[in-house]
C-alpha cells in the first residue's frame, strides 16, 4: 500500500487535511479531513507500515485492544482506498 503521488497531508491551524497537489489537483481537487489518530495512521502508511503493524502501534500508544485497533485501521484504509488515495 503506497500513497499516490499528488496526495499530501497538511496541517492547517489545528486540523490535518489530505489535499491533492500538482497535476492531480488539476484533474481532481480534493480535501480529506483527518483527526489526530487518522493523521498518525497516514504517517505510518508513509513509512511503509502494513495494517497489522499500524494496529500494533496504536495498541501500544493508546492501550486499546488489537481487534478494535485493526477495525479502526481497516476502516480508514478502506475509506482512503475508495477515495483513490493509494497506488494498488
Amino acid at each position: 500500500m503506497k500513497i499516490k503521488k499528488g496526495f499530501m497531508k497538511r496541517k492547517i491551524g489545528d486540523k490535518f487535511l489530505v489535499v491533492t497537489t500538482g497535476e492531480l489537483a488539476k484533474k481532481r481537487n480534493m480535501f480529506i479531513e483527518l483527526n489526530d489518530t487518522s493523521s498518525e495512521i497516514w504517517d505510518y502508511i508513509e513509512k511503509g507500515y502494513d495494517e497489522n503493524k499500524i494496529a500494533s502501534q496504536l495498541c501500544k500508544k493508546y492501550g486499546i485492544g488489537e481487534e478494535r485497533a485493526k477495525k479502526d485501521v481497516e476502516g480508514l484504509i478502506a475509506s482512503m482506498r475508495e477515495a483513490g488515495v493509494f497506488e494498488e
